[in-house]
């Protein structure tokens, strides 16, 4: 038997949990119980009776209170994607697993675990929001030809296209309903030079049939707002959840045939 050697980790981990962006203050009458709890130095309390939640989850992750245009920016993206639509798989998944009886308290976290593929999926905000940040010292229209390139050289294709994470086809086109969700970002709220930027985008590759999709929506909004990648990620499954956890709560009573069944004749075996 092979010698292993056993290195002692000598890496000094800290004595207490800490964090910027909650504090408790404890109770005089017992040490786990909180008499009063801050957000990034905010009183809860006063955050719970005069803020509203999407105020808050913008504290919660930015440490710093939205002003007026970022408010309502924000508050305008998480209504824009809060469904997803019967149809995508996250939804599906969540719907499956409510006419299947499970455990009510395993289908969100199994339906946002489909939610986070890099199909149309959270994945996808932090490959875009990636994608835009490194992109957008270039021309939009020369990204877009580069990117369009980039696609023909991979040949033929197979289903729908992506030439950037959160730009591409759905169901073999440009998503219009996609569309109409920046147009009225544009149309009822100040956007910043990463949305400016990826619309421009969206129109440089228009000819190839392809825009925007809720994803890259969200990733250029994100950017704009100063969020990160990891903090993209976390809130789209965050924003997508009421949507989700909806369509769950419908089929709750509903028995299994309730849910389309693919007939034998639509199966393919390949030998």
């Amino acid at each position: 038997m092979a010698k292993v050697d056993v290195k002692k980790r000598e890496d000094p981990f800290c004595e207490k949990l800490s964090t910027a962006i909650w504090k408790e203050t404890p109770s005089s009458d017992n040490p786990y119980h909180v008499q009063e709890a801050r957000c990034h130095g905010y009183e809860h309390l006063a955050l719970a009776n005069n803020k509203s939640f999407a105020e808050v989850l913008f504290l919660l992750f930015r440490g710093e209170l939205p002003n007026t245009a970022e408010k309502q920016l924000f508050d305008t993206l998480l209504i824009s994607v809060i469904h997803p639509g019967p149809r995508h798989s996250a939804s599906r998944a969540a719907m499956n697993a409510a006419v299947s009886k499970t455990h009510v308290s395993h289908i969100l976290p199994l339906a946002l675990n489909v939610m986070g593929g890099e199909w149309q999926g959270s994945r996808e905000v932090f490959q875009g929001m990636k994608f835009l940040a490194r992109n957008m010292g270039q021309s939009a229209t020369d990204c877009a030809r580069e990117q369009v390139v980039l696609l023909q050289e991979q040949g033929s294709i197979q289903g729908d296209v992506t030439v950037a994470p959160g730009f591409g086809s759905s169901f073999g086109s440009a998503d219009s309903y996609s569309q109409k969700l920046a147009e009225n970002l544009f149309e009822r709220c100040y956007v910043g030079p990463c949305m400016q930027w990826a619309s421009d985008f969206v129109r440089a590759i228009s000819l190839t049939n392809v825009g925007w999709r809720t994803t890259g929506l969200f990733s250029a909004v994100l950017n704009d707002l100063g969020f990160t990648p990891y903090q993209g990620e976390l809130l789209y499954q965050i924003a997508s959840a009421p949507g989700i956890a909806a369509q769950a709560a419908e089929k709750s009573d509903k028995p299994i045939t309730d849910i389309p069944f693919v007939s034998d004749e639509n199966y393919t075996i390949e030998g």
